[in-house]
């Protein structure tokens, strides 16, 4: 099944510089959830390993190539929405943990500046959320209670038991990333 995730700007950063930066960072959590997805660890260690060092921003790692994009729209509150389609279960669930990443490396520094990556599905949505409100703990352990919870709703998340590892390190170190992008774009 096709996931979609929207992601939206606010604020200061609702411009299209801030907006190419991020994407080109949630471009790569796309390639590192499609290597997820098909198991491929030669190229997801080298790429995305505790080792590797951080890919060119222009260089594809997957046979897909850049995705196109459905549609940037400006919202009613002046807020810029990237419609992202086509993603695995791995990137739709990728994407909001990013997020909260994200939101919790901001909420340290200050920025009170709008930025959401949201799944369209709604009972993903639902077990996300709750994943940011720490009902599920921190690390490894919140990681393979998430993945327990989404083998319960029928989600095919095998690929988050055995590299749960990996995606905290992905997803903190692209996070990290976004952060950054985020505090120098949006002041």
């Amino acid at each position: 099944m096709d996931q979609h995730v929207s992601l939206c700007l606010g604020g200061d950063l609702a411009n299209l510089h801030s907006l190419g930066w991020i994407a080109t960072d949630i471009h790569r959590l796309i390639e590192f959830s499609d290597l997820l997805e098909s198991g491929d660890q030669e190229p997801l260690e080298r790429y995305f390993g505790p080792q590797a060092r951080p890919a060119n921003r222009y260089k594809s790692l997957t046979a897909n190539g850049h995705r196109p994009l459905n549609d940037i729209s400006l919202q009613d509150d002046g807020s810029l929405t990237l419609n992202i389609p086509n993603l695995s279960v791995a990137g739709a669930i990728i994407m909001p943990l990013v997020q909260t990443a994200v939101t919790r490396l901001l909420i340290k520094t200050d920025s009170l500046l709008d930025f959401r990556l949201t799944p369209a599905d709604p009972g993903l949505k639902r077990v996300m959320q709750a994943f940011e409100r720490g009902d599920f703990g921190n690390g490894r352990d919140g990681l393979f209670t998430l993945a327990f919870v989404l083998r319960e709703l029928k989600y095919k998340v095998a690929f988050l038991d055995h590299n749960a590892a990996l995606v905290e390190h992905s997803v903190d170190r692209y996070a990290t990333r976004i952060a950054r992008t985020i505090r120098k774009h949006g002041m």
